[in-house]
């Protein structure tokens, strides 16, 4: 089986202009939910810091590490979920849009 060939004038780069900036502002939400999340953490290490037995704030810590660990774990699996729904649902467009941001990394490092 031979592969099938795009025709490059069939894309509708509005389409994928679109498609990208949804994956951008998704991105971005998972960025800012993860940076609160250890925004949160920071404040909690320095509030065990600050007092009491510190054997036992170390354990503490600990458990929410392990606690926020598993958070950004299901967390990240969930994006991914989603990610693989939107990459099956829209194949075409998602390698196109992979190979856009692969054009754009390639020359943004030509320029270092």
């Amino acid at each position: 089986m031979s592969p099938k060939r795009i025709d490059p004038s069939s894309i509708d780069i509005e389409y994928l202009k679109s498609e990208f900036e949804k994956f951008r502002s998704g991105l971005g939400e998972t960025t800012e939910k993860m940076g609160d999340n250890a925004h949160a953490a920071l404040e909690q290490i320095t509030a065990y810091l600050n007092g009491g037995d510190l054997s036992s704030r170390v354990a503490s810590l600990e458990e929410e590490l392990e606690v926020l660990g598993a958070r950004l774990k299901d967390g990240s699996k969930d994006a991914v979920a989603k990610l693989e729904t939107q990459v099956s649902a829209r194949p075409l467009a998602s390698l196109a849009i992979a190979f856009g941001v692969g054009m754009l990394a390639a020359g943004l490092l030509r320029r270092s």
